[in-house]
């Protein structure tokens, strides 16, 4: 992205005001124009992308043997919507070279998941909203919940793995700047209500003391 927004030009400063992308009912508002967030700076089916990676060494049991950062020239083989990754990865008879490393990445996404689970991640995402309107009044009619599959699971799972990774590389370069969103344990007066409604239903207590003993 840096490449096309240069640091402290108006479309830098225009990004840096709005900060993220908004998401609303009918429509989003974008932090950067739709030419770069949608098209050059995103992998497109078939279309070379110069970009910065993360570059993992893996055993098949999903243990880290070496990882460099370099620039990079991705050619993407394919590009899926979640749906469409989710087909693949559930049709036993899909061994194509695409669906073949779907199918690899997905192993070692469940063993990293399942790894971040044991060591006490707390996971709290909410279901994804979505709205269906009137075309001509704009007044939602229907309302969806977003299913989490595999396939969103196993992205948000390299996503996780490449911040770990470049936070380390971040912290090891420049120890002074770096900068670590740390979330403290909730005050455990914030359970004494619930705890309370717990006990008087037979049900056992929630213990606060760590993201772990909650997630348990």
């Amino acid at each position: 992205v840096t490449h096309f927004v240069p640091y402290d030009s108006p479309l830098d400063k225009e990004a840096s005001a709005r900060a993220t992308t908004v998401y609303l009912v009918d429509r989003r508002i974008d932090m950067l124009p739709g030419l770069l967030g949608t098209n050059l700076c995103s992998l497109k089916s078939g279309v070379e992308r110069f970009a910065f990676s993360v570059i993992w060494e893996m055993t098949p049991d999903a243990n880290v043997k070496s990882v460099r950062f370099c620039k990079s020239v991705i050619a993407s083989k394919a590009s899926l919507t979640y749906d469409q990754a989710q087909s693949r990865l559930d049709d036993p008879d899909a061994q194509d070279a695409i669906s073949a490393s779907l199918k690899r990445l997905n192993a070692l996404a469940r063993i990293l998941k399942q790894r971040r689970i044991d060591a006490g991640a707390l996971t709290l995402a909410s279901p994804e909203v979505r709205f269906s309107l009137d075309t001509e009044t704009q007044n939602p009619v229907d309302v969806e919940l977003k299913e989490m599959k595999a396939a969103n699971s196993m992205v948000e799972e390299f996503m996780l793995l490449a911040n770990i990774y470049v936070a380390e590389r971040l912290y090891s370069c420049f120890p002074d700047n770096a900068v670590l969103r740390r979330h403290p344990a909730p005050p455990a007066d914030n359970f004494v209500a619930l705890n309370h409604a717990l006990v008087g239903l037979g049900q056992p207590v929630l213990d606060p003391s760590s993201s772990r003993a909650l997630a348990d």
